[in-house]
């Protein structure tokens, strides 16, 4: 489902790919990513992606939901495909502050 949301043209472009054609070996592979950086926004928001609005309405993947939520998937997509690695030395491992500021006002469930 969640390879509908951004079209794998759109994440091939964001990623500076040069071959940008569709059915590319990598397709499973950023079908992957996508899924992954879906899930973690997902669960930064406390909400699925898309999600239903406060009219009961369900956002569906052909509807636009926010650019800034968008983009952070975007981002999280970037930051999964170039740290591939679990282990980082010599460096700070950080949140990613761009994609909490993107996805912030959309969070539920945060309490008072």
């Amino acid at each position: 489902m969640a390879a509908l949301l951004i079209p794998l043209e759109d994440i091939k472009r964001h990623l500076r790919f040069s071959d940008l054609s569709p059915d590319s070996e990598l397709d499973p592979y950023l079908e992957g990513l996508l899924d992954a950086a879906v899930d973690y926004c997902s669960n930064y928001l406390g909400r699925p992606i898309p999600w239903v609005d406060d009219d009961g309405d369900s956002n569906s993947p052909s509807e636009v939901f926010p650019a800034s939520v968008r983009q952070a998937i975007l981002i999280v997509i970037a930051e999964l495909d170039q740290n591939r690695e679990q282990r980082a030395v010599g460096v700070s491992i950080d949140e990613l502050p761009t994609v909490t500021n993107f996805l912030h006002f959309y969070r539920v469930g945060l309490g008072v």
